[in-house]
């Protein structure tokens, strides 16, 4: 921690610090030891063993650098550093205040469990307080699709689906903003810098190659009897269809919300099965693609959006069902009558 209290409850950053000084966690109010050096950012520490909950945690030094880089990116005169919020015995790493709105900033480096990320972000509101989650630079390389995202991904109108990290080296916030899946299941998108650097998060691959490698992860799930891939292939079975089978239309189902752990295309195609059974000519509604999109979730790993709402959720599942059927519409498939109502004017297969 960057922080701790003398003897008399004031509040010194570990940079301040005077050696053979005691200190205190304000936390469990234990001795801590002030650590300084040329190759570390000063810090307090507990002892081994300690008991303390909110500072049990060891923190690296890219973290601790992280935290104190934050508070001067947000103005120090604006940040409290880890204060102790004791009727929820948590702390984070930053708050942020400004005139009466106050912000809780997470820095974070190391792995976290979702049951304790959903846990915090609770406490946080109802404390009444704005939790954001900034994750540090070994995300950058880690997370590349929406299982290793589906913890930190945010919505907002004005930047979509989004992630902030924190670049230790270059002092800066890092945004990926606008992030949609691929039809291989990766995160694409756009990356913003807080210097105003901006580059496309992902290249795009050819339509052949797509199809190519989601044919080939069909037959190797299928030859390997991989569970997921033979319980998708019952599926079709039952709707006198094959897995392999894709229809056209479904390989240019990209740009999809991170709703699912899996390629949209396959998502797409399952949809189709489903539409297939219906006689051409034949009213199609938002509610039964809503049936439908019910169906085939129990076949596919729904992402865990724990910083979203309920209704940002919706509206995400209603842009989903849309894209699906404005895409059908522009392969001549779908006719649109009214607003969320369709007919279908042609076999999708």
């Amino acid at each position: 921690m960057l922080t701790a209290q003398t003897e008399q409850n004031q509040r010194v950053a570990a940079s301040d610090a005077q050696r053979g000084m005691p200190y205190f966690c304000p936390s469990c109010r234990e001795q801590v030891i002030l650590k300084r050096g040329t190759r570390m950012m000063a810090h307090f520490a507990h002892r081994p063993n300690s008991n303390c909950r909110p500072f049990s945690e060891s923190e690296s030094q890219k973290h601790l650098t992280g935290k104190w880089q934050l508070a001067a990116y947000f103005g120090r005169k604006h940040v409290e550093l880890e204060p102790y919020l004791q009727l929820l015995a948590q702390r984070p790493d930053l708050l942020v205040k400004r005139e009466a709105h106050q912000l809780a900033v997470e820095y974070q480096c190391s792995p976290i469990s979702a049951g304790k990320l959903r846990q915090r972000n609770q406490g946080y509101h109802a404390y009444g307080l704005e939790v954001i989650w900034i994750l540090g630079e070994a995300y950058l390389q880690t997370i590349t699709s929406v299982r290793h995202a589906e913890k930190w991904l945010q919505y907002s109108d004005k930047l979509g689906w989004y992630l902030i990290f924190w670049e230790t080296r270059q002092q800066c916030l890092i945004v990926w903003h606008h992030l949609t899946i691929d039809g291989l299941g990766g995160l694409q998108g756009w990356a913003r810098t807080s210097t105003g650097n901006q580059v496309g998060k992902r290249t795009p691959k050819t339509l052949a190659s797509v199809q190519k490698l989601i044919q080939r992860r069909i037959q190797m799930g299928l030859h390997y009897k991989n569970a997921k891939w033979l319980k998708l292939q019952q599926f079709c079975y039952e709707h006198q269809r094959l897995l392999q089978a894709i229809p056209p239309v479904c390989y240019q189902f990209t740009n999809a919300e991170p709703l699912v752990c899996e390629s949209p295309i396959i998502w797409a195609a399952l949809m189709t099965v489903l539409l297939s059974e219906v006689p051409v000519g034949s009213l199609i509604r938002q509610l039964d693609l809503e049936k439908w999109a019910a169906k085939i979730s129990t076949l596919f790993d729904g992402a865990q959006l724990i910083q979203c709402t309920t209704q940002q959720l919706a509206n995400s599942w209603g842009r989903q069902l849309q894209r699906y059927a404005d895409l059908l519409e522009q392969h001549g498939i779908l006719k649109e009558l009214a607003k969320k109502s369709w007919q279908l004017i042609a076999s999708p297969y």
